[in-house]
């Protein structure tokens, strides 16, 4: 079938697989505002919390539900509306990565947040969740760079 196929024939096919396959892993990125937003959106919901008044947990828990849903509809409708990478390219390391995220985060909110309560401090939760929420922005992308680094060196015909 490609028998009269030239070896530089073959080598710009192969290179515009490539280039198409960096292409489609570049997309599916979460974007960078992704993470400020659920940020915001947590701080919004500590504050509301530590506040202590019904009222504010009402419009912080509506807030902070509403702001999740579209911020994630968002980034979900734009993966599906583009095209879709393998699961061939991911990878158990990914599920670590993910996970690192998260308890970098919680590593963060937590002993900040019990340590000022433990000081007396105010809104405790609050600061606690933004220290948690500077891991977020700063973390997220990073490991949204990691993640996709793995991706493209796990990718057909990698040369990696």
């Amino acid at each position: 079938m490609y028998e009269g196929l030239r070896p530089d024939e073959a080598r710009r096919a192969l290179t515009e697989i490539d280039q198409r396959q960096e292409q489609v892993i570049r997309l599916v990125i979460i974007p960078g505002w992704f993470w400020w937003a659920v940020a915001v959106l947590t701080v919004v919901l500590s504050a509301s919390v530590d506040y202590r008044r019904p009222w504010a947990v009402a419009v912080g828990t509506t807030v902070f539900v509403l702001g999740m849903l579209a911020v994630t509809f968002s980034v979900g409708l734009r993966s599906v509306r583009r095209a879709q990478v393998h699961n061939d390219l991911f990878r158990p390391r990914f599920v670590f990565a993910i996970l690192g995220l998260v308890a970098a985060t919680l590593a963060a909110t937590l002993p900040t947040a019990f340590a000022l309560r433990a000081a007396g401090v105010g809104y405790p939760a609050t600061w606690g969740t933004l220290a948690g929420a500077v891991v977020l922005v700063i973390g997220g992308p990073i490991m949204m760079r990691l993640l996709q680094r793995m991706m493209l060196a796990n990718r057909a015909g990698s040369r990696s």
